[in-house]
């Protein structure tokens, strides 16, 4: 006997109370910027102005609040994922925040932040470097997993250089110097971070 294909009724539009419980229930999952509740409040079919409406409660109310959102999210990357500047920009981008609202979050998180002491934290904590990788594709993919976590090009080249260094200073150098300067110098004919994606 063949299955029968469930018919389900269309979920009915949601007034605006609906949409408010929806719109708490998704905020309770987790922060979203005022741009994401929209769109998750759109997929809903429901109308423009009950969506504003909603949206404009839970900003009365101080549950809305990209400045807040984004600063969180900023500290969150920092102190959590120890990302760079730039991953964190592109993210929350991502997730529909306003340019301005992004450059001042980012500006005040990363203020007093040494990107190449957040490097070398990400190397420790997300890498794990023994020793100096020993192929040039190594050395390339190294640089291009630390541009995907937004450090720039030049404090990565500086911190490629200085792990060699550091590691023949160790006596753990099992790496012709100026072979590794060459791959390391070679990186910037490499693509920069917003082509990466």
């Amino acid at each position: 006997m063949p299955f029968r294909k469930k018919t389900s009724k269309p979920k009915p539009i949601p007034d605006e109370k609906a949409l408010y419980d929806i719109a708490v229930k998704a905020l309770a999952r987790r922060a979203r910027s005022i741009s994401e509740l929209r769109q998750v409040l759109e997929r809903r079919k429901a109308a423009k102005q009950d969506i504003d409406a909603v949206l404009g409660r839970l900003r009365e109310h101080g549950y809305l609040d990209d400045a807040r959102f984004a600063r969180s999210f900023v500290a969150s990357r920092i102190e959590n994922d120890r990302q760079g500047r730039r991953r964190v920009e592109r993210d929350l981008a991502a997730r529909r925040v306003h340019p301005e609202v992004i450059q001042q979050a980012v500006g005040s998180g990363y203020e007093e932040m040494d990107e190449r002491e957040l490097l070398r934290d990400y190397l420790r904590r997300k890498v794990r470097l023994t020793k100096p990788p020993q192929k040039a594709s190594a050395v390339a993919s190294l640089y291009r997993r630390l541009l995907r976590a937004g450090f720039a090009s030049a404090t990565i080249v500086r911190e490629l250089q200085g792990i060699l260094r550091g590691s023949a200073r160790k006596g753990q150098a099992e790496i012709d110097p100026e072979k590794w300067q060459e791959w390391v110098e070679s990186l910037s004919e490499l693509p920069e971070a917003e082509e990466e994606g």
